[in-house]
């Protein structure tokens, strides 16, 4: 008895001093908002394929592949640059929130940019989807333009590590959404369009919320327009443009999906990466309370790397065994056939996982060319086994592509961490005898 009361103090001692770590409590706090935000999008999901059937639902399915897929080009670099000029400026609240104001016009002036495109598209659409979208598109362009937000949001709350403010936002987008959700239910009406707009108001409005609680300031920005501007020539672009290679080849695949196969099969597909969110959500939420301290370390602890790895490991194993049932009792038996892509999107995210503190790392750092060459190998072979796999094989082809692709990934994202590593290494052997040096004429 006397060795249990001191195990359990010593268990009692070694939580209170976890919880006393404020990288803990952040990444904890950000998660929970994460999976509480996705079980809400479970809900939502729920909602959507039982009332909307799996036909209306491939087509709320395609419409937002395509919104992301346009919306995700909508940065220029503005907002990674954003938030690591927010690290930078964090003895000076004036300043961030002068930066924060510019931050939001911009985003504003991006999302009519959106509209403008998704409003063109929507006469191509046809053609190069197969997905009779082309109302829905002109008649929510601006609305759809709106998820630019998303994006800066994520950038200013991981710039000024507010990460409870990003918690909120994660909780309120889905909330908002399927409190209107609920009200066209209970007022017996409940379709396509709807669903469309509870969602997007839903998240306009929490989008406002999150940044104005910032309270941003609209004057005297030319500073902050000038260290913006700087940035985003030495670091943002660079990062820009490998973030637009590899993550556009990577929404290319839903698009390709509904060209060759069809929409149902999108949704499908859509639901496959839905499940696997909370594997990666953890290893993003981790990472992204830690991108500060990445800034000033020389390497990523090895206790990070192991937690991350060994979350995604158990993760795997458990959607691989409950991955089935879990799909019977939230959507129905009319969605069984996404139980064939669960085995091959749980490797998916693993990979997806892996990488995630890598990445925060080198973008800590300021590593925009090693960003954008992984992106830009990631793109390469993204698109080359999209364009095989997907007419050959459907939606299983993506998932076999998307892995394949994510493999290489991780493998390059770890030498350039060696790299980054390496070159620390050497800088602080350098300042060694300087320091010393100037130790002896002092």
């Amino acid at each position: 008895m006397t060795r249990i009361r001191r195990k359990l103090r010593a268990a009692q001692s070694l939580g209170n001093t976890l919880w006393r770590s404020r990288t803990i409590r952040q990444t904890s706090h950000l998660y929970v908002s994460q999976i509480a935000g996705l079980v809400l999008g479970f809900v939502v999901s729920m909602i959507n394929t039982r009332s909307l059937g799996p036909g209306d639902f491939g087509l709320f399915s395609t419409t937002f592949a395509a919104a992301e897929f346009v919306t995700l080009f909508m940065d220029f670099g503005f907002f990674s640059s954003g938030a690591r000029v927010l690290a930078l400026k964090r003895q000076s609240p004036q300043a961030q929130r002068q930066l924060i104001g510019l931050l939001v016009l911009m985003a504003l002036g991006l999302t009519l940019v959106a509209a403008a495109l998704l409003w063109g598209l929507s006469f191509f659409v046809m053609p190069l989807l197969n997905a009779p979208i082309q109302n829905v598109l002109r008649c929510f362009c601006v609305l759809l333009g709106l998820l630019t937000l998303q994006s800066l949001v994520e950038s200013v709350c991981r710039g000024t590590n507010q990460i409870g403010t990003l918690s909120l936002f994660n909780l309120m987008s889905r909330g908002c959404g399927l409190v209107l959700m609920i009200g066209c239910l209970a007022a017996g009406r409940y379709d396509l369009s709807l669903a469309l707009t509870a969602n997007l108001i839903g998240f306009f409005c929490s989008a406002l919320i999150a940044l104005f609680s910032f309270r941003p300031i609209f004057v005297g920005l030319n500073q902050s327009l000038e260290d913006l501007r700087q940035d985003v020539r030495t670091y943002g672009f660079k990062v820009y443009t490998g973030d637009i290679a590899s993550t556009a080849s990577y929404r290319t695949d839903s698009l390709l999906i509904s060209h060759f196969v069809d929409t149902t099969r999108v949704g499908y597909y859509r639901l496959a990466n839905l499940l696997i969110n909370p594997m990666i959500t953890f290893s993003r939420s981790l990472s992204t309370t830690l991108f500060s301290k990445f800034a000033g370390s020389s390497r990523i602890s090895a206790r990070v790397l192991w937690c991350n790895a060994g979350w995604l490991i158990a993760c795997t194993i458990g959607m691989s065994v409950l991955g089935p049932v879990l799909i019977r009792i939230f959507f129905g038996s009319k969605y069984d056939p996404v139980t064939q892509l669960l085995p091959i999107m749980t490797v998916v995210a693993l990979l997806s996982g892996l990488t995630q503190p890598l990445n925060m790392f080198l973008g800590a750092h300021g590593k925009g060319s090693y960003l954008r060459t992984t992106a830009l190998v990631l793109t390469a072979f993204n698109l080359l086994l999209n364009f095989i796999m997907i007419p050959l094989w459907g939606v299983l082809g993506a998932c076999y592509a998307s892995a394949l692709a994510l493999l290489i990934n991780l493998l390059l994202h770890l030498r350039y961490y060696r790299l980054v590593v390496a070159e620390l290494g050497e800088g602080a052997t350098r300042a060694r005898p300087t320091a010393t040096a100037g130790a002896m004429l002092g």
